[in-house]
Order: structure tokens, then sequence, then C-alpha cells
């Protein structure tokens, strides 16, 4: 502490100074010592100490919001309804407004099925957690009351001006995470369902749509030009249908072209269903292409096929991303390691961290007899150390070669270390990790023979 600060300690060790107490630390540092708390009670006592703890705690705390039409509420007095929404509140707010980086938006209206009681009745069945003693009938009529009052609410556009408004008054908002599983939600006594497993019918960007928030999100920040940062799309059981993206008209496609254009970090987590090539340049490999500004691009796969089919040249073609630093893959198959050893080389100048976690990579014919040796991912290696890539951080989880139709083929990832071991191969450090021990195999092919 500083001379004239011990000075102002009385003998009762009380501060007694006319200024306001602080510590002597930059508050750049007091921040980021704080934002290593990780209970919202913690920062909440350390805001306590003093003013400059004050000051430094509420980034931290308050960086975060959350929005969805099921917390939008509405008090009836005589004449007008009374919409009420903390996100609301918290965009109204002079101090607190300012601190908010992050926006989470999740699932909207309960889909019109559950209108149906039988149809609730089943998925209600799968939602073990939740124990209560009302009758089935009593809890569906708690929903469709529920139904009803979301779909007056975004039929008034109540959604979109609450939206709106936590745009305007944001002004530091850099990330926007679509998902259909809120953290306010997880506990509630209400569940809401998830993000559909299968594609929706008719309009994916109307109204009645599963998807309503995330088109009236995008349309508003294409409106109002908001210059968003990162962008992610994330799902619980099931992720964001595709076709949200491929079937959108002219008009919304533009917006979502508007949205990306100023992305600097995407993590789109996409629903493939059952097709086999859904992913292609129209949908969503050109919105991200048109990223030009991305540094961080993570693409994943959840629902439908436990792996769909991936062709980059199909969904980015020759696309290159100049500032493009981290590039992640989840959940894909791909039938050859050609486009991806292109891909890196296209990027050799500025890629410096990849991540592959549930690939399966082949480059034989699918008329091969499963013994026939399937050696994928070695030779994606090889072909990478051949043209001198490289990178700083390589991470490899649940990685697979061949498909064995009598079991599960090998998870390759702990042989390379986790991606520790590839990247000591790439840099010149070695035998290749996934070199295949030929005495072993030689002698579990004659024991086969016999």
């Amino acid at each position: 502490m500083e001379l004239s600060r011990m000075i102002a300690v009385n003998d009762m060790s009380c501060y007694c100074g006319s200024e306001p107490q602080r510590l002597p630390f930059p508050l750049e540092l007091i921040i980021r010592c704080l934002s290593y708390l990780d209970q919202a009670r913690d920062k909440r006592n350390a805001r306590l100490v003093c003013k400059g703890f004050a000051a430094a705690g509420l980034p931290s705390l308050t960086s975060t919001v959350y929005f969805s039409t099921s917390l939008i509420g509405i008090n009836p007095p005589p004449k007008v309804p009374h919409f009420f929404c903390p996100t609301r509140e918290i965009a109204m707010h002079p101090v607190v407004s300012k601190y908010i980086t992050k926006l989470v938006c999740g699932v909207d209206q309960l889909p019109r099925d559950f209108l149906m009681l039988s149809a609730f009745r089943i998925w209600w069945a799968t939602i073990s957690k939740i124990q209560t003693s009302w009758p089935i009938q009593k809890i569906h009529g708690r929903y469709v009351a529920r139904y009803r009052q979301e779909e007056w609410m975004i039929g008034n556009g109540e959604d979109r001006q609450i939206f709106h408004t936590a745009l305007e008054h944001f002004v530091k908002l850099k990330r926007i995470v679509f998902t259909d599983v809120l953290a306010d939600e997880q506990n509630a006594i209400w569940a809401r369902p998830t993000w559909p497993s299968a594609v929706p019918e008719g309009d994916l960007w109307g109204l009645s749509s599963p998807y309503h928030t995330f088109a009236m999100c995008i349309r508003s920040l294409s409106e109002l030009n908001i210059k968003l940062h990162e962008l992610t799309i994330e799902g619980g059981k099931n992720a964001i249908s595709h076709c949200v993206l491929s079937r959108a008209s002219s008009e919304d496609y533009n917006h979502l072209l508007n949205v990306f254009e100023n992305l600097r970090k995407i993590d789109v987590n996409v629903n493939t269903h059952e097709d086999t090539h859904p992913l292609i340049f129209a949908g969503l490999g050109r919105l991200l292409t048109h990223a030009t500004l991305v540094q961080s691009l993570d693409l994943r796969c959840t629902g439908g096929r436990q792996y769909s089919r991936l062709i980059l040249s199909r969904v980015f073609e020759d696309a290159t991303w100049p500032h493009l630093k981290h590039f992640g893959l989840h959940g894909f198959k791909m039938h050859t390691d050609v486009e991806l050893v292109a891909f890196f080389d296209r990027h050799r100048a500025t890629i410096e961290s990849v991540a592959f976690t549930h690939m399966f990579l082949h480059e034989k014919h699918l008329s091969s007899p499963d013994d026939t040796l399937c050696e994928a991912w070695k030779h994606f290696l090889d072909e990478l150390r051949k043209r001198s890539i490289t990178f700083q951080n390589l991470d490899l989880l649940e990685i697979y070669d061949c498909h064995n139709r009598e079991r599960k083929a090998p998870d390759l990832a702990s042989r390379t270390g986790y991606g520790v071991k590839a990247l000591q191969y790439l840099r010149g450090g070695g035998p290749n990790p996934l070199e295949w021990e030929w005495d072993t195999v030689s002698i579990h092919r004659q024991r086969g023979g016999e």
C-alpha cells in the first residue's frame, strides 16, 4: 500500500482517508483476478472489499444475460396487459447494461403438437427427473395455457421489441449463443422440449416455427446493423436443423450474410437428420465463407446419423480465410484426407490450432474386406509432414479409421497422445505415432487364418 494510504490508517487499523479506499493496483489486474472466481456468491462478496473491487467485480458478475420467450411474463391490468422480462430490465439499467458482452437466446414457444394430449403424454413420460403429484391432464392444461400466451405474445411482436431494446442498450455486446436449453430452465419445474429431431414442416422462419427466436434475432441483428464478433449455435439433445439455413428466403439469407460478415469466432452445431450430404455451399457453406474476418471456426454435427458425411469442397469450395487461426471438425465422416490436407495447405500461414473430435476417416473402398488395413489418419499425418504443415496446438479425441462390421473400430486418439505425439511427429520429432506394429499385425493375421 502507498505511504499516503499507510498514514491514513488510524490506531484501530481502520482507513480514515479523505479519498475512496482503493488498492494500489491497476483496474485491469483486479478484473483479471476476480474473473477466476467461479461462484457468483464469491464475486458478490469480493465486491464488498472496497470501491475499487466493487467497480472491478461488476463486469465479471453481469457479463451474460439470458433471453427466451419463456422468461417473458404478463401482468393483466384492467385494460391493457403489461409485459415484463428480466432481459429488458437489465437493458434499461443505466450501469449494468454497459457491461453485458454475452447474450444467450433459448428455444421459444412450445411445439404445436403439444396441444394434443396424446403427444404430450409421450413426451412427458420421457422426463423422468420431474416429480409431481399432479395428474397429466392438469399438467397438460398448464402447458396449453402457456402455449396460447406465448403464441399471442409473439404474434404481437413483444419478444422482438424486448430483443431490440437489449441490442440498443448492450453497447459492448460481442457474443450471442443460440441454444435449446437455457441455464435458467435446466432445473425448472416446467421443462420445455428441445429442438425437434426431425425437420419440422412449414416455414422454418415463421412465427410458429421452433426456430422462431433464432430467426427473429438474426433479423434484428441485421436490421440494427449490430457488428457481432462471436456466434455460437449449440444444442442439447438435438442441434438446430441445417434446413433453417438452406431453406431461408432470399431476404432472410441476406440477413444471415449481414450477421456473418463481421464474425471473428464461429461455433456452429447443426442437425443433419438422415441426409447423407446435407451441408452444401448454398446453405451453411456460403455463410461461413462470407465471414472473411473469422479467426476461429468450429463445425459440429449432432443428431440424425452418428456420422454425417462431410465433403469440404461441397461446403467451402476453394475458399480461404486470411485470418483463420483455429479450425475444428466434430462428428463427421470423411471419405478421404485429400481435402483436409489441401485445406491446411491453403491456411498454413495463419492456422495455429486444430481440433478433431468424434471423426471418422477412411480411404479404402466400401467393398474392401474388414481385415484390410485402413491407415487413413496415419496417411493424413504423413501428408502434413511431407508438406511441412504444423500447428501450435492439435487436439484429437475419438478419431477412427475404417469401420468394422463385427466390432467398433478402435479409437486412435490415445495412440497419438490425444494430439501431443502427433504434433511432435509433425515437427520432426520421431516416427508417426500411428505407424502399424507389423509383427503384431502379422501374428494376428496368422492366427485369424488358422
